[in-house]
């Protein structure tokens, strides 16, 4: 993705998952905060993404999309109610066990760095300038803006991000901290995945917590894992990681990155979905995953 690109996955990652809230269901999954959050998104978008905000709300058209949407895809859908179900959890639980500073990769519209920042948490979210300047405009005209929350810019395939931490003054390396990186890695080679994983040990001087979505692309069947990859490509960006769970697992461990949790997309469906009698598939080789990384010596 281009500097001044707008990215077209995080909008639309955004726009299924206000369009899935309309439907109660879903939307007792989440805190009010949040999906208040997701409706004033949307309706910032530029046209024509902003015209998703008013003909989502109709069923007819909701209906319309998700059948398409499963049809080419099974279980997409679902992947991103869970991904942000579990993540907004997973972060509620270490705010509480007392970590105060957050840190998002390639953080797209995500709401976790605005919220948690209202909250007391130092936030900081990077991406590339384009991303962060829409972020930062809806943030400000929406009433999101606070002290604790810094957008920094950072190209990742550019610039280093040890570079990017060590440049972002708003970041405490000796605070514990969660980083997110949800949606991250896939978008980036083996090396590059190592080189971020080394350079967050060398800043952060205390204990942080890794959490982070992973796809097993040969999980999926041959034809679903090629759609997958094209509407990616369509978007304008490219997955490049292609490794499998065990592998990336193995990875994570290799370079002293404790994983604590791994949770498959059968245990999420199972976990969450069935008990609320919803029977739509999840994305296979979607796998969420929690890990504990200590500062080198």
């Amino acid at each position: 993705m281009k500097p001044n690109q707008l990215s077209n996955t995080a909008a639309f990652i955004a726009i299924k998952f206000y369009g899935l809230t309309r439907d109660e269901t879903f939307r007792g999954l989440f805190d009010k905060d949040v999906i208040r959050y997701y409706e004033q998104l949307v309706q910032s978008f530029p046209a024509p993404l902003s015209w998703y905000h008013t003909g989502l709300k109709r069923p007819a058209l909701r209906h319309f999309f998700t059948f398409w949407e499963e049809l080419l895809l099974p279980g997409d859908l679902m992947h991103i109610i869970l991904r942000k179900w579990y993540l907004t959890r997973w972060v509620e639980r270490l705010y509480g066990d007392g970590y105060q500073q957050m840190l998002v990769l390639g953080s797209g519209f995500d709401h976790l760095a605005t919220l948690y920042s209202s909250r007391g948490m130092n936030a900081v979210a990077i991406d590339t300038p384009r991303m962060i300047q829409m972020k930062q405009h809806f943030i400000n005209s929406c009433g999101y803006a606070n002290p604790n929350l810094t957008l920094q810019e950072g190209f990742f395939s550019r610039d280093n991000l040890l570079k990017i931490l060590a440049g972002t003054p708003a970041l405490e390396p000796s605070q514990k901290t969660i980083i997110i990186a949800e949606g991250f890695f896939d978008y980036f080679k083996k090396e590059d995945c190592v080189n971020f994983l080394n350079d967050l040990q060398t800043f952060f001087t205390n204990e942080t917590k890794l959490l982070s979505t992973i796809f097993s692309l040969p999980e999926l069947p041959e034809f679903r894992a090629w759609v997958y990859k094209n509407s990616i490509w369509l978007a304008g960006e490219e997955l490049k990681l292609d490794m499998t769970q065990p592998d990336f697992l193995q990875l994570l461990s290799e370079h002293e990155v404790e994983v604590e949790k791994s949770i498959s997309y059968k245990e999420m469906r199972e976990e969450v979905l069935l008990p609320r009698g919803v029977k739509q598939p999840v994305l296979p080789g979607f796998y969420l995953i929690e890990a504990k990384t200590e500062p080198k010596p």
